[in-house]
């Protein structure tokens, strides 16, 4: 079968294009991009199957011209391509996969797409679908679902795709300074989403009755990586900001909560720039600025990571509600491994099973859907798992635990 890979070049496509290249299911694929020079290089690191396109995914035209005999299109482009992407592919009958986040408006083409035979799934990455798969296995677990709550400890480097997960910081702290500037533009899109969208309150079960909680302020219990709890303090509550978590199964929505995975001291620094910018005392811009200066004022003081440092995971999801009439809770959390697993790479694995499902024809379902209702959470999840450089053992990437409230 062939893939048609658009932005198969990029930090979330040249990994997937690579993986779905492996095989024999997959006989031909396409590495699609507005640079044809950078489409060239990954085509020739793969080898034979793969062949080097030009195409821009914003012009619906250009692309419809070039599917035909394409099993599948594969969308690693950015946003604004997701629309005329699965147009074309409406036009050719040919499925669609993407890793983006556009699904309100990709849904108002699912009828489109179900009359002419094609499944497109959309927002299969790291966040969303690995995080809706997990919150769809929690909920499960409890009769009535009070709330779904992501935790995500990490921060990112929008230009290098790297991320910095507790253990990659360096013993000298000035080396630490000079790889934390890296992550200065993440740290001030985070400070200005605080801004724009406010505080969400988490459902916690206190005293017999459900309440609600602002966990910047008080903070919450989060699981460890080796089992057990902590009380923690995040910098930001949101609305799901990454749509990472369905909004279907719970009486009120969901929460993302963002922790850090900076050393102790540093992360309490930012969290109190957030506590700012949240009262409306100071920019977003300015918060940054004043983090920065007062890290470099004293480099050892605030990037030295203690002996005892235990990291809460890298992503944890947590149902709350009730079961057998009891208020309860359960939570999934990413086992230790996996923080040496880069979130782009999740994103590239998860959009390669879903594209490998469809072109097994394991979904029978046609339109536009996202993985949640695609997909069933543990064989997906499991599948991700086993391609992972260090698959872990028991085939399972996270642990889970179930307590009752009351």
């Amino acid at each position: 079968m062939k893939v048609f890979a658009l932005g198969g070049y990029g930090k979330v496509g040249v990994q997937a294009t690579k993986l779905l290249a492996q095989g024999d299911l997959v006989t031909g694929i396409a590495i699609a991009g507005r640079s044809l020079e950078r489409a060239q290089e990954v085509a020739a690191e793969i080898g034979e199957k793969a062949v080097a396109v030009h195409a821009d995914g914003t012009d619906e035209e250009e692309l419809t011209s070039l599917l035909a005999g394409y099993d599948v299109i594969v969308n690693a482009a950015l946003d604004e391509a997701v629309l005329p992407t699965i147009r074309a592919a409406i036009r050719t009958r040919t499925h669609y996969c993407d890793a983006n986040t556009v699904v309100g408006p990709a849904w108002r083409l699912a009828s489109e797409a179900e009359a002419v035979g094609i499944t497109a799934v959309v927002a299969t990455g790291y966040a969303p679908c690995i995080s809706n798969l997990m919150g769809v296995h929690m909920a499960r677990h409890l009769e009535e679902v009070e709330q779904l709550q992501l935790g995500i400890a990490d921060i990112w480097n929008f230009q290098s795709g790297r991320e910095l997960p507790p253990r990659q910081w360096l013993e000298d702290p000035g080396e630490s300074l000079a790889a934390l500037h890296g992550f200065r533009p993440f740290i001030a899109w985070m400070l200005g989403s605080v801004q724009k969208n406010g505080n969400r309150t988490v459902c916690i079960h206190k005293d017999g009755r459900w309440g609600q909680a602002d966990p910047v302020r008080s903070g919450m219990d989060v699981p460890l990586t080796q089992g057990g709890t902590t009380a923690a303090y995040p910098y930001a509550s949101d609305d799901p900001l990454f749509q990472a978590l369905p909004d279907d199964l719970s009486r009120v929505p969901p929460v993302e909560v963002f922790f850090s995975p900076l050393p102790p001291k540093l992360h309490a620094l930012l969290r109190e720039h957030a506590l700012r910018v949240l009262e409306g005392s100071v920019d977003p811009d300015t918060a940054t600025s004043s983090l920065y200066d007062t890290v470099e004022s004293d480099p050892h003081r605030w990037l030295t990571v203690p002996d005892d440092f235990v990291p809460v995971p890298k992503m944890w999801v947590r149902a709350v509600g009730r079961k057998q009439g009891r208020a309860a809770c359960c939570t999934c959390w990413f086992k230790a491994p996996v923080w040496n697993v880069e979130g782009y790479f999740l994103t590239s694995v998860a959009l390669v099973v879903a594209v490998r499902r469809v072109l097994r024809g394991e979904i029978r379902q046609r339109g536009v859907m996202t993985a949640e209702t695609a997909f069933e959470p543990l064989p997906f999840l499991e599948e991700v798992a086993a391609m992972m450089p260090d698959p872990p053992p028991d085939g399972s990437m996270f642990d889970e635990s179930f307590e009752w409230l009351e």
